[in-house]
């Protein structure tokens, strides 16, 4: 059988690398006076794989939780789907740091579960291995640019990043710590992985490298848009195809994007909206913030789904140890 694609086949690990190689040239190159070119990086993202990666979650839940294409089960879905979205907005809006903490935290994990999980590790050491993982990719630019990221941590949680210990003191400090303890974590967690997947320890290696480039020297909005965009969310799609095709249900790329189509448009028209209000009135900070809030509230009963996805694979492949 034809091995399925993902985002550690070699074509498309290596468009990834170049991509982001490429974006580390130019931004590096261009400096921080990026204006609305970060924006629009960051809204192509979103709208080309970022959005989409989620949009097809009712029909991996059917298959997931068995539910029949009725109107009772439908409810079920979109019920408890939309309750948890209006849930976390309400606290949102009434404990906006506490929200901005718990997206980081959600947010650790599911990256880090997105690109570990294919080591097949055991449930305690991947759970931690995922943590360290999301850790050093949220942790980097914030400390690499903590002027840059201060003001959006301000406007989504009212939270001031400059006042944290050693952030505006020592980011340097910070920033080799947060690669650091990643290695280290890798380096203890490679003897767990699955046989098949021993040498993906050079692969890590690389990975940390080219990531640690990208969030040490690009704006960080570019940097989260290419890391988000061409790592997480494109990684994320290719694995939804490889789970219809272990269901014999093969779909194409093609057809992902014409089932994606509907959800993907709903938040693409808000996003248009809420872009063109904020950029009338010059507020490009609450504008990003608003971006990330709707980010987050849509994270969490996706990530429900997605940590129910990867369950399910683990029953059918066991972990390595």
């Amino acid at each position: 059988m034809h091995n399925p694609v993902t985002l550690r086949s070699p074509r498309i690990y290596a468009s990834v690398i170049a991509l982001t190689l490429l974006t580390i040239g130019v931004g590096a190159w261009g400096g921080l006076a990026l204006g609305p070119a970060a924006l629009v990086i960051l809204f192509v993202a979103v709208t080309l794989t970022g959005i989409p990666h989620g949009a097809i979650d009712h029909l991996v839940a059917a298959r997931l939780w068995g539910l029949a294409p009725t109107w009772t089960d439908q409810a079920k879905f979109y019920g408890g789907y939309l309750a948890l979205m209006a849930l976390y907005s309400v606290l949102w809006i009434v404990a906006p740091a506490w929200s901005l903490g718990l997206f980081l935290v959600m947010t650790m994990y599911h990256f880090g579960q997105a690109d570990l999980a294919y080591w097949r590790l055991p449930p305690l050491p991947a759970r931690l291995l995922y943590l360290s993982r999301g850790l050093f990719l949220l942790g980097l630019p914030v400390v690499a640019f903590p002027g840059i990221v201060d003001p959006i941590f301000e406007a989504i949680g009212g939270v001031q990043l400059l006042s944290w210990p050693l952030v505006a003191t020592a980011p340097d400090l910070l920033f080799a710590g947060l690669v650091a303890q990643h290695v280290g974590a890798l380096g203890l967690a490679w003897p767990w992985a699955a046989p098949s997947e021993r040498w993906g320890a050079g692969r890590e290696a690389l990975n940390v490298a080219v990531l640690t480039t990208l969030f040490g020297l690009v704006h960080p909005l570019v940097a989260f848009s290419v890391y988000f965009g061409g790592w997480h969310a494109l990684g994320h799609i290719l694995e939804l195809l490889r789970f219809f095709r272990r269901r014999g249900e093969a779909m194409s790329m093609a057809q992902f994007y014409r089932e994606a189509a509907l959800f993907t448009l709903i938040p693409f028209v808000g996003l248009a909206g809420l872009y063109a209000a904020t950029q009338s009135f010059g507020l490009e900070n609450q504008m990003i913030a608003l971006l990330f809030i709707l980010i987050a509230i849509m994270t969490l009963p996706h990530m429900i789904v997605v940590e129910k996805l990867y369950r399910e694979r683990e029953k059918k492949f066991p972990t390595a140890a």
